[in-house]
C-alpha cells in the first residue's frame, strides 16, 4: 500500500490507509505500507502487524510529499498487488510505473479529484488531468471510489467507469461508540451546547469550510447564547480563523483545542451535541468525521457537495445544507440545538448507519476488489 502519510499524521486518507491495512492484516494478508516519514523519522516500523516503511521527503509540491526512493522501493519489494491512494499524483504514478515494469496488478483508491485551490494550482491540475493522468491511470486494474455520488460526478472517474468499484469508507465502532465518557472539556464549559468541527486548519484543507462555519455560528449565537463551537485540529490558517472569530465577536465562544491524539479524539465526539462539516466544494470526497460522530451517537450537519450526500441521509442521521451559505447552516444548527428529541433520534440512526460501515466490512469488500484485479 502506498499513501502520502500514515498515523499519527491526521487525515482522512491516513485513517483509511491505517484501518484498511490493519483489517487486511487481521484477515491473514501480509501488508507493507510505504509513506513519507513525517511526523516520525525515516525507517522501518511494525504497527499492528503492518510492515511500515517511512521514506525521507525529497521535496514538497503543494502540500504533497515527494519521496524519491518510492519507485525504487516498489521495484525491489516482493508483492502480489500494489494499492495506491489518490490525490497524490506522484504516488499513483509511481505505483502505476512499478505495476507495469513488474507485471504486478495494481488498484487505486480515488479519495477525491485534485482540488484547484489557487490559480497556479488550477493550471497544474488541468495540465495533470489532461496530459499526465491518462497515461498512468490506465495501468490500474481497478479504481475504488468511496462514494457512488462522487464517482458519478467526477469527469475523470466517469471515463473509467468500467474499472470503478464503490467501497465506502469505514469507522471503528469499538473505538467510537455512544457510551464513551465525554472529554473533561464538557464539564469546564458547563451546561452549554457544543457544536464540533474536526479537521486540519491548513491551506490545503481550506475547502473544509471552517470560515463558513464560524460565520454561521456567529449568526446562530444571536439566537442562542448557550453554544460553544469546539474546533479540533491545527494548521497554518488557525490565526486567520481566530481573527475571524474575533471580528465577529464570538472569540470567547469559539474554542480551538489544537490537534488531539487518536486516543483522545472519541471523547471530544462524546462531549459534543453535534458535528458540522461545512465543506465548500466537491473536494470533499467522503467525510470520515461524519461516520465517527454517528458512531458516537451524534448527528451531523454537512454540505450537499462531493461524497457527503452518500454519508448523510437528510433527516435520518443528520442534515444536508447548501455549501457556502452561513444562513442555511446557522438555521440547521439552531434546529438541532433546540430539538433534543430530533437530535438524539438522528444520533441513534447514525449509530445504526455507522455499524454498517465498520472497517472489517470495508476490508472484506476491498479484498473482493483485489481478487478482481488479480484475476
Amino acid at each position: 500500500m502506498v499513501n502520502s502519510f500514515f498515523p499519527p499524521w491526521r487525515g482522512g486518507a491516513e485513517t483509511y490507509a491505517y484501518n484498511l491495512a490493519k483489517q487486511l492484516a487481521l484477515r491473514g494478508h501480509e501488508i507493507e505500507v510505504l509513506c513519507a516519514s513525517p511526523p516520525d523519522k525515516p525507517g522501518r516500523y511494525i504497527v499492528d502487524k503492518i510492515n511500515l516503511t517511512r521514506l525521507p521527503v525529497t521535496a514538497w509540491l503543494y502540500g504533497t510529499p515527494i519521496a524519491a526512493r518510492l519507485l525504487w522501493m516498489l521495484l525491489r519489494s516482493k508483492m502480489d498487488l500494489i494499492h495506491a491512494g489518490f490525490p497524490s499524483p506522484y504516488n499513483a504514478c509511481s505505483a502505476s510505473v512499478a505495476s507495469a515494469l513488474k507485471g504486478t496488478p495494481s488498484v487505486l483508491t480515488w479519495h477525491n479529484d485534485l482540488p484547484p485551490l489557487t490559480t497556479t494550482a488550477r493550471l497544474l491540475v488541468n495540465t495533470h488531468d489532461r496530459l499526465i493522468l491518462p497515461i498512468y491511470i490506465r495501468g490500474f486494474k481497478r479504481i475504488i471510489s468511496t462514494s457512488r455520488k462522487y464517482a458519478g460526478s467526477s469527469r475523470i472517474l466517469k471515463k473509467h467507469d468500467r474499472k470503478v468499484r464503490i467501497v465506502p469508507n469505514g469507522v471503528d465502532c469499538e473505538k467510537f461508540r455512544p457510551d464513551l465518557t465525554p472529554n473533561p472539556i464538557r464539564e469546564r464549559l458547563g451546561g452549554t451546547k457544543i457544536v464540533l468541527f474536526v479537521g486540519a486548519l491548513s491551506k490545503w484543507h481550506s475547502y473544509k469550510g471552517l470560515d463558513v462555519l464560524i460565520n454561521a455560528f456567529a449568526l446562530a449565537s444571536t439566537f442562542r447564547q448557550d453554544m460553544i463551537l469546539l474546533v479540533v485540529g491545527d494548521g497554518t490558517l488557525k490565526p486567520a480563523y481566530q481573527r475571524l472569530a474575533s471580528q465577529l465577536n464570538v472569540s470567547g465562544k469559539v474554542v480551538f483545542v489544537g490537534d488531539v491524539s487518536d486516543e483522545d479524539l472519541p471523547s471530544y465526539y462524546a462531549a459534543s451535541d453535534l458535528l458540522v462539516l461545512p465543506s465548500k466544494d466537491r473536494s470533499e470526497g467522503f467525510g470520515l468525521t461524519i461516520l465517527e460522530a454517528n458512531a458516537c451517537g451524534r448527528p451531523a450537519i454537512g454540505s450537499n457537495v462531493g461524497g457527503v450526500p452518500d454519508v448523510i441521509r437528510h433527516e435520518y442521521n443528520g442534515l444536508l445544507v447548501p455549501p457556502n451559505s452561513p444562513e442555511a447552516l446557522s438555521a440547521a444548527i439552531i434546529r438541532l440545538i433546540e430539538n433534543d428529541s430530533l437530535r438524539s433520534g438522528m444520533g441513534r440512526n447514525g449509530r445504526r448507519l455507522a455499524e454498517e460501515h465498520d472497517w472489517s466490512r470495508v476490508a472484506e469488500a476491498t479484498e473482493r476488489v483485489y481478487h478482481e484485479a488479480l484475476e
